[in-house]
């Protein structure tokens, strides 16, 4: 067992258990990395080294931010990238570009006052005192002025109500900001869409005591059931770009 839990770890296990597995505690080799996936982290990337220049007061030309992300992806392809629909490196490059062109042109938050902040912080049930014994580890994708936390994904189109209403990663900023700064942080989830002409959405999200509760106790028994070794296979429409599709097509318990 890891030495803390994170998001991402909460999200794959409920996911598929197997995957998480293989992922976080056989740590199989993949063989490939999914288009998406390697493009989501490049743009992200990109995007966190613009908001550091900023924090820096230094201005920057979206060509800048452009350029950050074709070195991310090309660095990336040295391993094996698995594209779809008729994709390939260059074609992702392109609609990076286009994406950050948009983004820049497009933001309108107020000035950085953090990027890429890691925090740790103890799991409590707020209502019951209930602790559990590991800590929850993540990052503050961007801290801006008056207390505002940003999230951003990018997306083959914009998120629905349901959705962002039970986004795992912006409840877990709500509960650790909160109880870091003993106060309610302002939570805004920003979206790039992939679509033929792109665009950056804002939702300004809002998560309150019962929101805290359910997480901490849906993290409680995602941590029971990775000790408990609980993991089986969660067939689905993202098994094809799997990376661990071919191994786990030979489990058996």
């Amino acid at each position: 067992m890891r030495d803390h839990i994170s998001v991402s770890q909460i999200n794959l296990y409920l996911l598929c258990p197997l995957k998480y597995r293989f992922n976080y505690i056989d740590k199989l080799p993949k063989p490939f990395k999914a288009a998406e996936l390697a493009f989501g982290s490049a743009i992200h990337s990109a995007i966190e080294w613009w908001h550091k220049e900023r924090q820096a007061e230094r201005n920057r030309e979206w060509q800048d931010i452009a350029s950050v992300f074709e070195a991310d992806l090309n660095a990336q392809a040295v391993d094996e990238i698995r594209f779809k629909n008729g994709d390939d490196l260059s074609s992702l490059i392109d609609k990076g570009k286009e994406l950050l062109a948009v983004y820049v042109k497009e933001y309108k938050g107020t000035t950085p006052k953090a990027v890429e902040q890691g925090f740790r912080v103890p799991l409590v049930d707020l209502e019951t005192g209930e602790r559990i014994d590991l800590p929850l580890d993540g990052y503050f994708d961007l801290l801006e002025e008056g207390d505002t936390v940003v999230e951003l994904k990018t997306a083959a189109k914009v998120y629905d109500l349901t959705t962002i209403t039970q986004h795992l990663q912006l409840t877990a900023y709500a509960y650790a900001f909160s109880w870091l700064r003993k106060r309610e942080p302002n939570l805004r989830l920003d979206i790039l869409t992939k679509t033929k002409k792109p665009q950056l959405h804002s939702f300004e999200v809002f998560r309150d005591q019962n929101d805290k509760v359910r997480f901490f106790h849906l993290a409680k028994r995602v941590i029971e059931g990775i000790h408990s070794g609980h993991f089986y296979p969660s067939a689905g429409w993202l098994c094809p770009s799997c990376e661990y599709f071919d191994v786990c097509q030979k489990w058996r318990g």
